[in-house]
């Protein structure tokens, strides 16, 4: 496997670091609210990987 394909876990990683990031400034954890912190995060991630792991878990999530 390639070390640079994203997997279900770097989804859920993701996933799960937006999450803590609504509860530590105290916001309502919402699938949009999710979304919005994921979309946030890939606007200022340099890794690219990271980007497009941030990128690709939006658009899970919007499903």
């Amino acid at each position: 496997m390639d070390k640079n394909a994203i997997g279900y876990n770097d989804l859920c990683e993701a996933v799960g670091k937006a999450t803590l990031n609504l509860v530590s400034y105290k916001q309502e954890v919402t699938k949009e609210y999710i979304i919005s912190m994921l979309e946030s995060f890939a606007q200022i991630e340099y890794d690219e990987k990271r980007r497009a792991t941030y990128i690709m878990a939006a658009e899970a999530m919007k499903e």
